[in-house]
C-alpha cells in the first residue's frame, strides 16, 4: 500500500506520517509538500520515515482548498495511491471530502485508529459530540482519512526521502477564491504544551483574564480557553480553543479555571495525564472527570495560588 499524506505545515505532515506508520506497518507514506523546502524540513520529513517527498508551488497551495484538492487527487492518481492521510482539523476537513469526491474513495475524519483488514481499513472516530466511538469500515479505494495525530514525530535523522518536484498542470476549479480572511493567531502549540491552564465562563469579564496568565507565567504554562472565550466572546484567539472543534491536547497537567466542561471541551482534554478543576459550581461536569477537583470561587483561589508558588518556586 502507497499512503500519501498532506498537512497543513511540515510539523502536521511529519506527525500524520508517524501516526499512520503506527496502525499500517510496512507500508510506503509519501508527503505532498507545498513551498520551500529546507533541509530542516526535508530531516524533518526523514524522521518520521517519509520515502518520498512531491513538492508543489506555494502559488498552487494558496489557490484555496478547491484547487489544493484538486492538486493531491492528481498526486494521488499519479503515485497509484491507496489511501491519502489528512490532518482532523478544519483545513483537513475542507479538503477531504473533495478529494474523495475527486477520486470516487471512501472518506471519514476525526479518526483515532486505523486497521488495515482483507476488507478494507477499519477506522475508530469520534462521534455524537465525542461522547462516544465508531467503527467504520471505508471499503472503497482509495481512503481518504483524515487522522488525529497528535504523537511525536519518531526519533532519528532517519534515510533522507528522495524529491520529486511536481509542475502540475491543475484544471482551475469551479468556484473562484476571492479572498482569505485569517483570524488573529497567536501563534502557541497547544498540542505540544505539557502545562496548560484553560480558562472558561467563570472569568467575568476580559481584563479578568490577566489572573490566569499571571499564575500560567509563574507554572510555564501555556493559556487555553474553552469555546465560548474564544469563539462567542472573542476574548483569545481561536487558536486556544480547546474542545472538539478545536485543539486536543495531552499535556502532563491541565488546570480548569470556571470552565463548566460539557463534552465537547472534555474530548479535547481526554488525553491529558492530570486534571485539576476550579469551579464554583459542585456540580459542573468538570468536576467528576478531574483527579483533583476544587469547590471555590476562582477570584479568591486564583490570586492566593499565584502568591503560593511564586514563595514556593521562587518566581516573581
Amino acid at each position: 500500500m502507497t499512503v500519501l499524506v498532506h498537512g497543513e505545515t511540515p510539523q502536521l505532515s511529519a506527525r500524520l506520517v508517524t501516526a499512520g506508520a503506527r496502525y499500517l506497518q510496512g507500508e510506503t507514506f509519501n508527503i505532498l509538500h507545498t513551498g520551500d523546502l529546507p533541509p530542516e524540513t526535508l530531516n524533518l520529513y526523514g524522521g518520521a520515515g517519509a520515502s518520498t517527498v512531491y513538492r508543489i508551488s506555494q502559488e498552487l497551495s494558496a489557490a484555496g482548498p478547491a484547487m489544493i484538492a484538486t492538486t493531491i487527487a492528481m498526486t494521488a492518481r499519479e503515485t497509484n495511491s491507496t489511501a491519502i492521510l489528512l490532518s482532523s482539523t478544519k483545513y483537513g476537513r475542507e479538503i477531504g471530502p473533495r478529494v474523495a469526491e475527486i477520486l470516487q474513495g471512501s472518506y471519514s475524519t476525526e479518526c483515532t485508529q486505523l486497521e488495515k483488514t482483507d476488507s478494507g481499513i477499519v477506522v475508530r472516530r469520534l462521534v455524537l459530540g465525542g461522547a462516544y466511538q465508531a467503527k467504520l469500515l471505508m471499503a472503497r479505494e482509495p481512503y481518504v482519512i483524515g487522522l488525529q495525530a497528535i504523537a511525536d514525530v519518531a526519533g532519528g535523522a532517519g534515510q533522507a526521502p528522495r524529491v520529486v518536484e511536481l509542475s502540475a498542470k491543475v484544471e482551475a476549479p469551479r468556484i473562484e477564491l476571492v479572498e482569505v480572511q485569517r483570524p488573529e493567531a497567536s501563534h502557541v502549540d497547544l498540542e505540544r504544551a505539557d502545562f496548560i491552564v484553560g480558562v472558561g465562563r467563570g472569568f467575568k469579564k476580559k481584563e479578568d483574564l490577566a489572573l490566569a496568565e499571571e499564575l500560567a507565567k509563574v507554572l510555564g504554562a501555556e493559556i487555553g480557553c474553552s469555546r465560548p472565550i474564544s469563539g462567542d466572546l472573542k476574548w483569545m484567539s481561536e487558536d486556544r480553543h480547546i474542545g472538539l472543534s478545536g485543539k486536543r491536547v495531552r499535556p502532563r497537567t491541565y488546570l480548569a479555571l470556571g470552565i463548566s466542561g460539557q463534552v465537547q471541551h472534555l474530548v479535547g482534554i481526554r488525553d491529558a495525564k492530570l486534571i485539576i478543576s476550579v469551579n464554583i459550581d459542585p456540580n459542573a461536569p468538570i468536576m467528576s472527570e478531574s483527579d483533583y477537583a476544587v469547590v471555590g470561587d476562582l477570584y479568591k483561589i486564583v490570586p492566593l495560588l499565584t502568591e503560593k508558588l511564586r514563595e514556593r518556586l521562587g518566581r516573581r
